[in-house]
């Protein structure tokens, strides 16, 4: 039941003007009255207009009431703050008023601006509900207003990468939030095992949100020109972009030549994974956050050795990704010019760094251990150390080993450059209106904030909470060094390019070729280098 009696059931009415206040006479915050004005509860006129909890716990909107309260500033003007309930679209039609906006519990709070003095002619204030007029459709005789009904509507999503093909993953993950959100959407995740996005294009398969990282944008987003300039959809629905970590954010605009293609989702965590019980073994000390690749690399020397007939090898990597996010923060190709640069010195220093850990003596793994470099760690538990560089392993990987983790080694001082996954607009959706909104929703704080809590996600948000909060809920983590994950100090993203990913790769068979091949650093950079040259040339012809 209502707290006031004017409000009972049956007599609700809908307020679609509210008159708030008027100022007469003079300036004195005394001489402000109070009006009552289609459900705004008033009180004894001969008071000011400090009104108090008016909120009633329904949250109806024809339940709401007024919370007023006034306080005199140096200049002689009034600050007036005012709560309500009102729909979002309503929003755009008030005026000399600040905004905000709790997108929780949808409860407005609108600040008039300082700048606003209560003048001798005095001041009405007049907020406008959706249909402009300021007599109660109850007093019309009209049905009290219902809220605009929006149509079923179907959402598919496709992630670029497998990991979020498991069996109900989607719908734990994003699905029941965005149904509780968004009561008339029905999300569907397209399983990249029913094929790529060319694919897709071609069976006609509708797409209205793709994820994917950095380094399979270029490839698949842009590849099929699937990118839509989301820019006039944050202005819209008033997107706070300060949320997200500036490094990602200056990654998706450079990648978007200025304008903007998709909204920062998570990034990949960089970590090291060790075998506990090979240190036991070989009697060496577990390595420790702030790790450099030097100190790395002296353990890994004391981690390679045979024992009867099992080689077991310090430290693995999983090479591109080592190459992608280089702390150097190197310009493979520059973005404008489209000139390669991957035989000076900076990349030889980088290709060093790692061909050292594959040439300890005893080393010495062929060509299919370096291609299972997981399975080395995981199943035949030879391998003391692992990065994947980008990315979590999950418990089911986890399980069979005594592991805890630590920080990736830095560089100078930096940890690797951030690898972010984003949520791009599929330029052929026909829901973008939608689809943004639930694009804007998952990668609020709010959501966010919970997925860092379980470690499901490393959310690309500049909030100091998150690295505070991350993995408190998830049991995978209880008595591991959880403080590694969320990345620290990151470098500076390399120029992105379509051909960045590309370049990455051809240092890859460059190692490679190194290692198994013979070929000095200087030979096997410049053929990388051409490489990468003749895929320009190839695009260019096209």
């Amino acid at each position: 039941m209502s707290p006031y009696p004017e409000k009972q059931a049956g007599n609700r009415r809908s307020m679609a003007c509210w008159t708030i206040l008027h100022a007469a006479g003079r300036s004195s915050p005394g001489n402000l009255r109070k009006e009552k004005r289609s459900g705004v509860r008033g009180g004894d006129r001969g008071r000011s207009p400090t009104f108090h909890r008016v909120l009633p716990e329904t949250g109806d909107p024809a339940d709401t009431f007024l919370y007023l309260r006034w306080k005199k500033v140096p200049s002689g003007t009034v600050s007036i703050y005012v709560i309500v309930y009102i729909e979002h679209a309503c929003i755009e039609a008030i005026t000399n008023l600040n905004v905000l906006l709790n997108p929780i519990t949808k409860r407005v709070s609108f600040m008039l601006k300082r700048s606003i003095a209560i003048g001798a002619t005095g001041l009405l204030l007049v907020l406008a509900a959706c249909s402009g007029s300021g007599t109660p459709d109850a007093d019309n005789g009209r049905a009290p207003a219902q809220p605009e009904k929006k149509e079923p509507t179907t959402l598919y999503f496709y992630n670029v990468g497998a990991n979020f093909d498991a069996e109900g993953y989607f719908e734990e993950k994003f699905g029941k939030a965005i149904k509780e959100k968004f009561p008339h959407i029905t999300p569907v995740l397209i399983p990249t095992t029913s094929g790529a996005l060319d694919k897709q294009i071609a069976s006609g398969q509708p797409i209205d949100v793709i994820f994917g990282s950095v380094g399979l944008a270029y490839n698949s987003v842009f590849l099929n020109n699937m990118q839509y300039d989301i820019e006039p959809l944050v202005n819209k629905y008033k997107t706070d972009l300060s949320r997200f970590e500036p490094q990602t954010l200056e990654m998706i605009r450079q990648m978007s030549g200025g304008k903007l293609y998709a909204l920062p989702f998570d990034t990949a965590a960089s970590v090291i994974y060790y075998n506990k019980n090979l240190f036991d073994k070989f009697g060496v000390t577990y390595p420790k956050d702030g790790i450099t690749w030097d100190e790395l690399y002296n353990l890994s020397v004391k981690l390679t050795r045979k024992e009867g007939d099992v080689q077991y090898y310090g430290f693995t990597i999983s090479p591109n990704h080592y190459f992608w996010r280089n702390q150097m923060s190197l310009n493979f190709v520059d973005p404008q010019t489209l000139q390669v640069s991957l035989t000076n010195d900076n990349v030889k220093s980088l290709m060093d760094n790692i061909a050292r850990f594959y040439q300890i003596p005893g080393f010495n793994p062929d060509k299919a251990k370096m291609d299972s470099l997981t399975k080395m760690f995981f199943q035949d538990q030879v391998s003391a150390m692992w990065t994947p560089v980008a990315g979590l392993h999950v418990e089911k990987d986890l399980a069979p080993l005594n592991w805890d983790i630590v920080s990736y080694p830095t560089m100078n001082g930096f940890g690797p450059q951030p690898y972010p996954v984003f949520m791009f607009l599929n330029v052929g959706s026909k829901y973008k209106d939608d689809a943004y909104q639930v694009m804007d929703f998952l990668s609020t704080e709010t959501f966010l904030t919970e997925k860092a809590k379980a470690a499901t996600f490393i959310p690309a948000l500049s909030s100091a909470n998150i690295p505070k909060v991350f993995g408190q809920d998830a049991p995978l983590y209880k008595g591991r060094n959880v403080a590694a994950i969320p990345l620290k100090n990151m470098a500076k993203p390399s120029p992105q390019s379509k051909y960045y990913s590309a370049a990455g790769a051809q240092l890859t068979i460059a190692l490679r070729g190194i290692l198994y091949e013979g070929k000095d650093v200087n030979t096997a950079l410049r053929n990388a280098e051409e490489a990468v040259k003749k895929a320009i040339e190839a695009d260019k012809n096209k």
